[in-house]
């Protein structure tokens, strides 16, 4: 029979080792849904020297846009509206492949023009996106993006996990 404090000493050493584990170095997965966070954040504040940060210099879009051209496409799509919200309603992250690319699926709601609050009062929450991207760290170690596709979607479109979200945010839609 064990004694008490033995398995107390045990119970304290497993929780000890399991704390100190998730206290670590954040995982691939964390750090590439922050670049995603990131991404999102920069884009409401119509940054764009910050999103020119986050592409490698060999990126390509789906139309064979390079980091410039979709930079251009973007910042002309943000000049054009006031107010721009963007809620990332779900993202799925893959494995690395042997070329250290991650392959990443997202669903946004982008909307635009009266303030959240009056948007969430009419339930308006904007038109969605579905988008494919990869990802691959550089020199320094950061996730940045290498390729990119994305399109419309509608509302019976987005993915189980992206409509609870949307319902969370959007109550009653």
């Amino acid at each position: 029979m064990r004694s008490p404090v033995r398995a107390a000493a045990a119970a304290a050493l497993a929780l000890m080792a399991v704390l100190s584990a998730s206290c670590g170095k954040p995982s691939d997965e964390s750090r590439i849904r922050e670049l995603l966070e990131r991404t999102v954040a920069l884009a409401e504040k119509k940054d764009a020297a910050g999103l020119r940060d986050l592409f490698t210099p060999d990126y390509r879009d789906f139309q064979g846009r390079d980091a410039e051209g979709t930079l251009k496409l973007i910042t002309g799509y943000l000049d054009r509206y006031s107010h721009i919200v963007i809620h990332l309603l779900a993202a799925r992250v893959g494995e690395a492949g042997p070329d250290g690319l991650t392959s990443v699926e997202c669903e946004v709601s982008l909307s635009h023009g009266a303030a959240e609050v009056l948007r969430r009062l009419i339930r308006y929450s904007g038109e969605y996106y579905s988008f494919r991207m990869d990802v691959r760290r550089d020199g320094s170690g950061e996730w940045r993006f290498t390729a990119a596709e994305w399109r419309s979607i509608g509302l019976v479109e987005l993915s189980p996990e992206a409509l609870t979200v949307l319902k969370k945010l959007f109550p009653g839609l």
